[in-house]
This record gives structure tokens, sequence and C-alpha cells, in this order.
């Protein structure tokens, strides 16, 4: 009982410490890409923006095209299909996840025709 006594103050603590009290970063728009990239901002401090805000855009090829014609460097660009991409990838994962979650008995068991 008394190693509990000592153990659960310091607990307390260290998931106080690791709980941050600000907000997180509202994703960015493409108008406030456009805007970074025409203030003078280099294309690696746009993509540490767009990273800090977890910003993923579902991007049309027109609308890359009109990013591009905005001024915004062909990196951010780059990273942004990049971005695109693994989130497709995620929302594919957690849709299998779902489908095969343990309800079905794992992956090792297929659905029956």
């Amino acid at each position: 009982m008394r190693t509990l006594g000592f153990c659960l103050p310091l607990l307390i603590a260290l998931a106080a410490g690791c709980a941050s009290l600000e907000p997180a970063p509202k994703p960015l728009s493409g108008a406030d890409i456009v805007f970074l990239a025409k203030s003078g901002k280099t294309a690696p401090q746009i993509i540490e923006a767009i990273r800090r805000s977890d910003t993923v855009l579902m991007l049309r090829a027109s609308e890359i095209v009109g990013l591009h014609e905005s001024g915004v460097p062909p990196e951010v660009l780059d990273y942004l299909q990049l971005a695109q991409i693994e989130e497709i990838r995620r929302r594919e994962r957690q849709q299998i996840m779902l489908y095969w979650g343990p309800l079905h008995g794992g992956l090792g068991n297929f659905p029956r025709r």
C-alpha cells in the first residue's frame, strides 16, 4: 500500500506534464498556403506549417495546377500530394481494420462465399 501512495502522485504528475494546454492549430486552406508562399516563406517553412497543423487537402489535379500558378513552390505541392496519398492509405487501413476486426475472427478467417 505504501508503494501505491508514492506512485500515484508520480503518475499524476507525469500525466499532467504530457497534457498540452494549447489547442491544436487549425488546418490550413489552399488560400492560406498561397498567402504563405506570397508572403516570402520558403518551401521548408510552408511544409513545416502544413505539418504542424496536420493539414491534408484532398486536391484535384486542376487545384494543384491552380496552386502552382498562384506561386506555391513545387516542393510544397509534392508534400501536399504525398500527404493526400498517406491520408487515403490511412483511411483504407482503417476500413480494413473495421472489416477484419475481432468480431470477424481476425485476419486468418476470410468471409465465406
